[in-house]
């Protein structure tokens, strides 16, 4: 069976991807990068992050292929620490290749679901990566507006689940893209939220919407809604991002 991946140029190295990807993967070769305009967002909100630190933690949850975390490893370089979390195995190879052919120590790489309890087996059958699939869609869990529905899998794997919060660490930036599980998340998160105030950057495509809006809430953040991301910041921080629509 012909091997699917590739090893691209990008614009922030090479990067390995699935030919048989049809959205990031794709994009990628043909434009040059993923998600461009979000991650020009979140490096505004790092620089401030820097501005009163001479390093921080960001946690990349749902990391897929690496495209943010290579962006910001390359980027920021020592002044940051950078945990990629991705549940897929296959994905996760792709993951650990591409932080490795570009040298980057100060990038870590964990296949765990990012989820509300930590050391849950989540047992789950992945995508079929030598057919055409939407590969970062993929939907670990259930979601309430899944679009999962025409994805073609394959084989059945299970995973580790972990909280943010039994990490024990002081994070600085969340950026979370889990297909649905992003309530889980925070709900995973609260102490940390409470206790060190990272900013966050989360997909709110397929998730509890309402739940999300409850809990970030609960922590005093206020947030701001671009597309299907939602940017959420303490309120004691008083930032104001412009040409943004703030939710509350």
């Amino acid at each position: 069976m012909k091997n699917p991946n590739a090893i691209v140029s990008s614009d922030y190295g090479p990067i390995i991807i699935n030919l048989n990807d049809t959205v990031i993967g794709r994009f990628v070769s043909q434009h040059g990068y993923w998600a461009t305009t979000d991650i020009a967002l979140i490096k505004q909100l790092i620089d401030l992050r820097l501005a009163t630190k001479p390093k921080i933690v960001l946690y990349d949850i749902g990391a897929n292929i690496g495209t943010h975390a290579l962006a910001f490893a390359k980027t920021y370089l020592d002044k940051i620490l950078i945990r990629a979390f991705e549940p897929q195995r296959q994905i996760y190879n792709m993951l650990c290749g591409t932080i490795a052919i570009n040298g980057l120590p100060n990038v870590l790489c964990h296949q765990n679901a990012v989820c509300d309890k930590t050391g849950i087996t989540l047992e789950f059958s992945p995508p079929d990566y030598y057919s055409n699939n939407n590969f970062g869609g993929f939907e670990m869990l259930p979601a309430v507006r899944s679009d999962n529905e025409s994805m073609v899998k394959a084989g059945l794997e299970s995973v580790t689940s972990v909280a943010v919060d039994d990490l024990g660490e002081s994070v600085d930036f969340l950026k979370i893209d889990v297909e649905g599980m992003e309530d889980r998340v925070l709900a995973g998160a609260r102490r940390t939220l409470d206790l060190h105030r990272p900013f966050l950057f989360l997909e709110i495509l397929k998730s509890d919407i309402g739940g999300i809006f409850e809990e970030l809430k609960r922590a005093r953040y206020v947030a701001y809604q671009k597309d299907t991301d939602l940017l959420a910041v303490p309120a004691e921080c008083r930032i104001q991002i412009d040409g943004i629509p703030r939710v509350f």
